[in-house]
């Protein structure tokens, strides 16, 4: 799909036409345009259309990033999967000029900042230009394939470098098909007015999609839109069919309103100001005259199914605020949730069983404002959390209805406790003072009593996250510069001998969660924006980090599976009541 909304204001010198839409990666926004637009097929002989590839990078959060260099491989070849009939007279630049660039014969497009070192930040982005394409002859959807090596500014550690790789769809259209610009008039409407949009299009299947709207205008050239009451996008999108598949393109245009619903009666303050009802789909900040705002973030569940690659929409629980972060886990069927709520010293235990919450009547007992762990044990739940006075705690239920007596343990400094069963022995790794704040893993005898077994020298940034994976104990957690470090020994291995590797291409703004589903791993982590990230392993590579919705969170949900799906439950982040 390639879609012709407006690029980001930071594209450097207006670089980017109005035929963009930005890619979201983990740590850039990646925002690419063809010319023309939509991009063409060559005719069946004769000379070879040309297009024009324009893709600017801007970074997403606000503090920069350096980069050591960019590849964007673009597919050659005469199949539908290929862009370039070949790479005879295909040049490359870049806005700002000083970078190289050199056109390899494979479509390896190579971009080597000047001095081997550039900044890239929000304000001052980077424009790349591979021109004079020739495209192929054949209709179809080819992938960019770009990768950008980066590091953060000042990192002085032994391996700072970091890759990011993204894939940007190019559609290819036949010669006859057109889908052109899409008006609107006016762009600027009073509240509850109308708008007429009016468009050019031809041989395709055209349908306009506006909030819940999805109407089909195949032959026709315009729409007018009534009691528009909030900023609104349009899209017109177009498809064409061919024994390749199917390519869609999208015209897209923005009607903002004078005064539109945003205000809500409830609000939560994070890192600005927003409310905790409604997703900001736009770049401005809205202006507040509340002379008190309160914290009180409520409990939201998502959850993700793996064959149909979906999130769902987040689903407020319950329960009302929550004061710190919960714990899930599945035991005898059931989901378990456990949390500290905002009004009372209790904590709140409750179960799922896949269609209703039910809030289960014996709490473990008071705790303080921290987060807490629950992991299951066989046919028994056990949880970790910190009294009032500071002290910390297990409890056992083997009956999921009552707890057991409670069990001390030692105290993080900072952050919460990660439990792990491996069928025989209870695991804990914790945030504790060594050689500076790191992981400690430590593990429960016969006798009940607890063992210190190592210690990382990777230091540790929030909560860390502990699983039985394919028979080894894996820790995943976030350290400095919001790197991401996994610490893993086999369960029956003798204790002290960890291996620690950096998990490549992830920075957390946040803890890392981690789910075990048969031999797949799954990672849950936000980016420097706070938006989620999904990411799975087989034991042998991970697939690439997905966004998980426009959703933004300061804190990562608690992740589990549970039946045949990832069960994400955490505080903040706006979702429908």
């Amino acid at each position: 799909m390639t879609t012709d909304i407006a690029a980001p204001d930071a594209a450097p010198d207006e670089a980017s036409s109005a035929a963009a839409w930005p890619e979201a990666g983990v740590e850039l926004l990646y925002t690419l345009s063809t010319a023309p637009f939509p991009a063409q097929v060559s005719p069946a002989s004769g000379a070879y259309r040309l297009a024009d590839l324009t893709l600017v990078l801007t970074r997403r959060a606000a503090r920069p990033i350096e980069c050591g260099g960019i590849t964007v491989s673009v597919p050659v070849g005469t199949g539908a999967t290929a862009l370039a009939a070949q790479t005879t007279g295909m040049t490359a630049s870049t806005n700002p000029a000083g970078w190289g660039a050199t056109v390899a014969a494979s479509g390896a497009v190579t971009f080597t900042p000047p001095g081997g070192l550039a900044e890239i930040d929000k304000a001052n982005g980077l424009a790349l230009s591979i021109a004079k394409v020739p495209v192929n002859r054949v209709e179809g959807r080819a992938q960019l394939t770009v990768t950008v090596r980066w590091r953060v500014p000042g990192d002085t550690s032994e391996d700072p470098w970091s890759t990011e790789t993204v894939r940007l769809p190019v559609p290819k259209f036949p010669p006859a098909f057109s889908l052109g610009e899409l008006r609107a008039d006016p762009l600027r409407v009073a509240y509850g007015g109308s708008v007429a949009l009016s468009w050019q299009a031809a041989n395709g299947t055209f349908r306009l999609s506006y909030g819940k709207a999805d109407i089909s205008v195949t032959d026709r050239d315009g729409f007018t839109a009534h009691n528009i009451t909030q900023d609104t996008l349009f899209q017109l999108h177009g498809t064409s069919s061919s024994g390749s598949g199917e390519a869609e393109a999208v015209r897209s245009v923005w009607v903002t309103v004078a005064v539109p619903d945003v205000v809500v009666p409830t609000l939560t303050a994070t890192r600005g100001v927003v409310t905790d009802r409604l997703a900001a789909r736009t770049h401005t900040v809205p202006t507040f005259t509340a002379t008190r705002l309160e914290h009180r973030p409520e409990l939201s569940m998502r959850s993700f199914d793996p064959r149909q690659r979906r999130w769902s929409e987040p689903v407020r629980l319950p329960f009302g605020p929550a004061a710190a972060a919960p714990a899930i886990a599945v035991r005898d069927g059931k989901l378990h949730l456990l949390f500290r709520p905002y009004d009372s010293e209790q904590l709140t235990w409750a179960e799922y069983g896949g269609r209703n919450w039910r809030t289960l009547p014996n709490s473990p007992g008071p705790a303080a404002v921290a987060p807490v762990a629950l992991t299951a044990a066989g046919t028994s739940l056990i949880c970790a959390y910190q009294a009032p006075g500071g002290e910390q705690f297990t409890r056992t239920s083997s009956d999921g209805t009552s707890w057991g007596a409670a069990s001390a343990m030692a105290a993080p400094m900072g952050g919460g406790v990660s439990l792990c069963w491996d069928g025989t022995a209870l695991h804990a790794v914790l945030r504790k003072m060594v050689i500076g704040l790191v992981p400690v893993h430590h593990r429960r005898d016969a006798q009940g009593e607890w063992q210190s077994d190592a210690s990382g020298s990777q230091l540790l940034v929030h909560t860390p996250e502990l699983v039985l994976w394919n028979g080894n104990l894996t820790c995943c957690f976030r350290s400095l510069h919001g790197r991401v470090w996994t610490r893993s020994r086999p369960k029956d291995g003798p204790p002290k001998t960890w291996t620690a590797q950096r998990t490549e291409d992830v920075r957390a703004s946040n803890s890392v969660r981690l789910a075990v589903a048969g031999p797949t791993l799954y990672m849950l982590f936000p980016d420097s924006e706070g938006v989620l990230h999904l990411r799975s392993s087989d034991g042998s590579t991970w697939t690439a980090a997905a966004p998980v919705d426009e959703y933004r969170t300061l804190e990562t949900p608690a992740l589990a599976w549970y039946g045949d799906r990832l069960i994400a439950i955490g505080r903040g982040g706006a979702c429908r009541p």
